[in-house]
């Protein structure tokens, strides 16, 4: 008798714990990744992208609360089709990227929003500086051993000291900037 009700209680505690899969972990695939962003300039969108950003993705979106993600992007590999905005852009004025050559997004929570639909509420540094910050996105994918993301959230780059002097002021450059992002990644 003993025996059976230590093996019942090895069940009741070891059974709890198998039921729970461990939140997958995706390896990000840069060729179908994108990172871009638009300003606005003179009352005209201006748009840009960063080209080479890595991550932490531990994701599923039936394991929220076990969810989390870490992003950080080359802030150096910023990109347009002209390269004349962003060999600006990589100035002191702006993201400095000597001194400041990486943003990193840090997510805390997740929140599922619709269907396919979520809200990934965490931190953003940028130019040294660390600010909450929310991305909405979806799930335009997700299988066992693939998993595409669409989202975008907007930033106030005043708010990160991005554009300093005469750039601080937000009347040629607007201060909300919107960021687009596609994530594509493989399990691993």
């Amino acid at each position: 008798m003993k025996n059976l009700i230590v093996k019942a209680i090895l069940i009741l505690i070891i059974l709890p714990t198998l039921s729970v899969a461990a939140v997958p972990s995706w390896k990000i695939l840069p060729n179908e990744s994108t990172l871009t962003f638009t300003a606005t300039q003179n009352g005209a969108p201006v748009t840009g992208k960063f080209t080479q950003f890595s991550g932490d993705i531990n994701f599923d979106p039936n394991q929220l609360a076990e969810s989390h993600v870490k992003i950080i992007v080359d802030v150096g590999s910023i990109s347009d089709a002209y390269n004349q905005l962003s060999d600006t852009l990589k100035t002191s004025d702006w993201f400095n990227v000597k001194a400041f050559p990486k943003a990193i997004f840090q997510s805390s929570n997740f929140v599922k929003t619709g269907d396919k639909t979520f809200q990934a509420n965490g931190s953003l540094t940028l130019r040294d500086k660390t600010l909450p910050i929310t991305l909405t996105f979806s799930q335009v994918e997700y299988s066992p051993t693939k998993a595409v993301m669409k989202g975008s959230t907007t930033i106030k780059r005043t708010l990160f000291g991005v554009g300093q002097g005469e750039w601080s002021d937000t009347k040629a450059v607007k201060d909300d900037v919107k960021v687009d992002f596609t994530v594509t990644g493989v399990k691993k």
